[in-house]
């Protein structure tokens, strides 16, 4: 019997490898050319690049923009140097320049804007429009439009997060959780604050990111910290959004909900 509940607690390898299709990114997370004419001459004559800043969400041009145009090999800044552009007024307008054939390193900037990075060829006495719409801060910070890989768990890995890198803030905040005052104020159990561990179990680790994630959406990778007598839950790669802050999971050891925190 317990080892059919082991078999049943496992996430299948069909919700492992199916998610990823519901996250398509939107069209705008890659940059669109239009290509212009070229004009007559040998293959070293240069190139116009025209750069149109957009959001996301709209073509319409976004102000106070900031372009870094940076030669990518073979070229080099002798032969090319780098190109900074700015347009710092309320009437954005598209920025431009005149640059060697090769390809570019695009690095984009807009007040309240996510910064983005992009590659693109300039071609011999050429004219071509180059779009690149920008996410707003928050939007890039909660990857609204999927233009960052998700992080949710792919087939291979494990329901665990342990590196030492990822899993220090969680033991810091467990370790806060686990004071006598925390677990007084929000009346969690008793228990000792500084034999707080993280859990290398997959049982537990699987249980405890379907207890985080609602039941609902692909499975997730997560930190579990045990902080005696309640787990720790966080999902640092897709943490569950509440209002304009991250949830932070506390459950007991039957995995039922001790308390869901906006931090």
């Amino acid at each position: 019997m317990l080892a059919a509940c082991a078999r049943n607690a496992e996430v299948s390898r069909e919700a492992l490898t199916s998610w990823e299709s519901r996250y398509v990114p939107a069209a705008a997370c890659r940059p669109t050319v239009r290509l212009g004419d070229v004009r007559g001459g040998d293959g070293e004559r240069a190139g116009t690049l025209v750069v149109r800043l957009t959001s996301v969400d709209s073509q319409t041009l976004v102000d106070h923009t900031q372009l870094v145009v940076a030669p990518l090999p073979p070229l080099d800044t002798l032969a090319q140097p780098v190109v900074r552009l700015e347009d710092a007024t309320d009437r954005p307008a598209p920025l431009q320049a005149s640059l060697r054939p090769g390809r570019y390193l695009l690095e984009s900037r807009a007040f309240g804007f996510d910064s983005r990075t992009d590659t693109v060829v300039v071609r011999p006495g050429a004219g071509d429009t180059v779009t690149i719409a920008l996410e707003e801060y928050d939007d890039a910070l909660r990857n609204r439009h999927n233009c960052r890989p998700r992080g949710f768990r792919h087939a291979g890995e494990r329901a665990c997060v342990t590196d030492q890198i990822t899993t220090v803030l969680v033991l810091d905040r467990a370790r806060d959780m686990a004071s006598p005052r925390f677990r007084y104020g929000i009346g969690l159990p008793a228990g000792d604050s500084t034999d707080v561990r993280i859990v290398d179990d997959e049982r537990v680790c699987e249980r405890a990111a379907r207890v985080y994630g609602l039941d609902t959406g692909p499975p997730r990778r997560v930190v579990v910290v045990d902080a005696v007598a309640f787990y720790v839950v966080y999902d640092p790669a897709e943490p569950v959004t509440l209002g304009e802050l991250n949830q932070w999971l506390v459950i007991d050891r039957r995995f039922r909900v001790l308390a869901r925190l906006q931090l």
